[in-house]
Order: C-alpha cells, then structure tokens, then sequence
C-alpha cells in the first residue's frame, strides 16, 4: 500500500535556515506512514498546479496563496488557509481579533509614508505588517524617529502606499511565547530582555520554560476558538495596567527554543497530529 504523499513548503531562504528542522519533519513523516517532500515557494508564485494532486500540505512558506488552493481542492492544510492569512499580516491579526472578536490587543493602525504625524502620541513602536522574529521592529520616541524610521521603511519598501504598523507599547523586554499544537497548549516559554525592548530569544532575549497561568491559557483559548491552529506560536505581553494582552500569532513558529530549553520533540508530534488528521 502506498503512502500518502504530501507536500512541505517553504521559502528559499526559510528553507536554508531550517535544514535540519525540515530533515526531521520528513523523517517522523515516514515513521507515520507517510512520505513528505520539500517544495520552495514564494509569494507571487503562480497559482499552482501539480502533476498529482498531493494527499496533504504543510504550509511553512506564511504564503496563503497556497494554503487557499489547498482549501479550494479540499487538500489538508496544516494551517489552515484561514490561519496563514490572518496571521501573516499584523493589522490584518488585529483587525480579525481585536476589532471583531474582542481580544485585548495593543492599540495599532496602519501608517503609510504620506500619512500626516499630527496627533500621533509618542512614544510607538513600528513593525511592518508581514515581519516576524523582531525583524525591522523600531522603537518610535518623537517626530525625528518616525522620519527615520520612514526614510528606511522606504528603502526597503519602495511602493508608496505600502504601510507599516504604529502600535501603543505595553511593557517592554517581555512576552511569553505559548505554542499551540492540534489545538491545545504544547509549551509556554517567558522570553525577556535587558537590554532590548524586543524579546525574542533570536535577538539575544533570555529564555525560559514556564507554566501558563490561568489568564493566559483562557486568551490562548479565545484565540483558538476563532482561528483553530494546528501549530502555532500565540504571543502574549502584558499591560503597563495589569492582564495580559494578544501580541501576534506566529503561523510558521519556530521550535528552536522547545528544543533548546524542554525534552519535547516538535517535529515528531506535529507530524502525528497530521497524521491523525489526514
């Protein structure tokens, strides 16, 4: 009997940095009965087309172009396109989560480089909409920071009406990482920092396993009951006032601190749920 063959995407550049993650995932594929290959993607690609429809696809590309092909064949996706699209795009996560469904996040809007600076209360923190490990997130004190921060963002950005992110910072140095398998809490890690507003541990930021308290398991739970995910990070930083607050969701998290810091094995378990969900 054959195998179910199934499809792992991922950039070009993700690829590279994940070898050993991607070697990992195909080889507890086999261990499950199935077989997994790597197929690279970018956003932009054509819409694609396969020879052989594959049986399944695990989408770490954060390309929801396709995840929703998947969707509209009937191909499992893990995530989901719903997953990949919301999460992919910071406002977007706010706009769905937030603004629709009530989960406490930090105030944002979208600025674009034309935008007028008037009324904006500083200080702020800038992000693009689609980073994600920290990358390009700046800390915005007054008028001259934001023109910097404008003067690179368009450097990197060239289309004028392509927007970044203007958020209300919470307490600084500080998140905790929860990630989230087949639907339940698979590990909480607290990450800080000293001497970085940003925490995350591949800037340097401290890390370490905790257990999540009440609070922060009934948010994950929110999350989850809107956005189902089948692994994924759900960041949570915390109010200058108290409680907790929905920072972003990281679609293709990383699992380099689970293995680091705990005895689980990512890879094995997330290529079980796929296999039970196949």
């Amino acid at each position: 009997m054959s195998r179910p063959e199934g499809l792992l995407l991922y950039t070009p550049e993700d690829a590279e940095r994940n070898r050993w993650f991607i070697s990992e995932l195909c080889r507890y594929a086999e261990s499950e009965g199935l077989s997994l290959r790597l197929c690279l993607v970018q956003e932009g690609d054509p819409r694609p087309t396969f020879r052989q429809m594959p049986a399944f696809i695990v989408n770490r590309s954060r390309c929801s172009l396709f995840s929703t092909y998947a969707r509209d064949h009937g191909i499992p996706c893990f995530n989901s396109a719903a997953v990949t699209a919301v999460t992919n795009d910071k406002f977007l996560t706010y706009d769905f989560c937030c603004r629709t469904h009530g989960i406490p996040m930090a105030k944002t809007r979208q600025f674009r480089r034309q935008d007028s600076a008037n009324g904006l209360h500083y200080p702020l923190v800038a992000k693009p909409a689609d980073g994600h490990g920290g990358e390009d997130v700046a800390w915005i004190a007054d008028d001259a920071a934001l023109q910097q921060y404008i003067s690179y963002f368009r450097e990197k950005h060239p289309a004028p009406s392509y927007p970044f992110l203007l958020q209300e910072p919470v307490v600084t140095g500080w998140d905790v990482r929860i990630y989230v398998l087949s639907g339940e809490i698979y590990a909480a890690v607290l990450r800080t920092s000293e001497n970085d507003f940003r925490s995350n541990f591949s800037l340097g930021g401290h890390a370490a396993v905790i257990e999540p308290d009440t609070a922060m398991r009934a948010l994950v739970q929110r999350v989850q009951d809107i956005l189902p995910l089948d692994f994924a990070g759900v960041d949570l930083l915390r109010h200058p006032d108290g409680g907790y607050l929905l920072g972003e969701i990281e679609d293709a998290v990383g699992c380099r601190m689970l293995y680091q810091l705990t005895d689980k094995d990512p890879a094995k378990d997330y290529m079980r749920h796929i296999a039970q969900h196949i």
